[in-house]
């Protein structure tokens, strides 16, 4: 499996819940449901970090990141070069992220600690 993280930051005058809402409610669903972009994603998750007394968003800087699971790296690349990707997903990110606060971290490699997997993974190396 071939895994993106992306770290989100709102768009400036959002508040937290206008961007969690519009994340999840808008943008989560014309991935999901547009076939062109969902063919190429195995596994797609939001993580909306919720303000709270301990300071976590001050100390992340970020109000949400999200894991996207690919088969492979060449499925992701598939995805970004897709016309509905270019024309439809990206445009799409400038109504609710900051997009020069977004951050990506791609790794191909999991190893389960704790728990199972959600399908199998490749054995870590000795």
């Amino acid at each position: 499996m071939f895994v993106v993280l992306g770290f989100y930051k709102r768009k400036s005058g959002l508040t937290h819940e206008q961007f969690s809402e519009y994340w999840r409610d808008v943008h989560g669903p014309m991935i999901r449901n547009h076939p062109e972009v969902s063919s190429h994603i195995k596994r797609y998750v939001q993580h909306h970090i919720s303000p709270n007394d301990m300071g976590a968003t001050t100390a992340l800087g970020f109000d949400g990141f999200s894991e996207t699971w690919y088969e492979s790296r060449a499925d992701r690349e598939a995805l970004q070069r897709s016309s509905a990707f270019l024309n439809e997903i990206v445009p799409d990110e400038a109504e609710f992220l900051d997009l020069s606060a977004t951050r990506t971290s791609m790794f191909d490699h999991q190893v389960v600690q704790i728990g199972s997997a959600p399908w199998p993974l490749e054995q870590a190396p000795a």
